[in-house]
Order: structure tokens, then sequence, then C-alpha cells
């Protein structure tokens, strides 16, 4: 309800510049939240691991084996510094576990980067296949 509640006021502005996120955009972004989360969230509930709680909650404790959550191919990541969803805090001790990363903060840029600065998020794409 919260997100159909979140598109019902979203204007083309909302979107930061270009105003990419258009009414004809909108009125399909509704159709889809209409048909309901539960297709697309069964997979987070499905998932053991969940954000903590509280200092003491036992996630924070959790140890994963290093050969099996180690990113071994060269990873560029975009990131939007503006992102209300996935804040810049959680590239934190990302490097640990992607060894070849590299790592394009974006001033300014929300959780919709790559409708918002397309140009940017392709010249991103055609460096890391260059490589």
């Amino acid at each position: 309800r919260a997100m159909w509640a979140f598109f019902e006021h979203l204007s083309p502005t909302a979107a930061g510049p270009g105003g990419w996120l258009d009414e004809a955009l909108k009125a399909r972004l509704r159709a889809v939240w209409q048909g309901g989360l539960d297709p697309m969230l069964n997979w987070y509930r499905a998932s053991p691991l969940k954000p903590p709680r509280s200092p003491d909650d036992a996630v924070l404790s959790l140890q994963l084996p290093a050969e099996q959550v180690t990113v071994r191919v060269p990873t560029r990541v975009v990131w939007g510094e503006a992102d209300a969803a996935l804040p810049p805090s959680l590239l934190a001790g990302l490097s640990a576990w992607v060894p070849e990363l590299s790592v394009r903060r974006v001033p300014g840029a929300s959780h919709w980067i790559l409708h918002e600065q397309p140009e940017l998020v392709v010249a991103e794409i055609r460096a890391a296949l260059a490589r």
C-alpha cells in the first residue's frame, strides 16, 4: 500500500533532471504495482538474511564462507549518492568481498540513476567492457 501511495503522488519532476517519469510511465508503473507485490517480495521473504533490528540481532554475527560469497570478476558499481532506498553507506566493506571493485559515486543521483543520467551509465558500462 505504501508503494501505491508513493506512485499516486509522483510527478514527472519528482524524477529529477530530464523528467523521465512521465504520465504514461507512471500509469504503467501503477498497473504493475496494482497487480500486487507478493511475487516480487516473496524472494525477500524467503531469504534468511534480514536487516538487523537491534545491535544484538543474530544476523550481525552471521559468518558466510568467503569462498562462497567473494565475487572474483572485475566489478564496476555506479552509485547514486542521493539514493534513499540504498544509501551509500552500503558500499562500506564491499571491497573485502569484491577484490576487483571500482566504484563511481554520482552526487545528486538517486535510485533511478539509470533514468536520470543514462549517458553516464552507458559510459560506465562501455568503460567496464573495454577492460
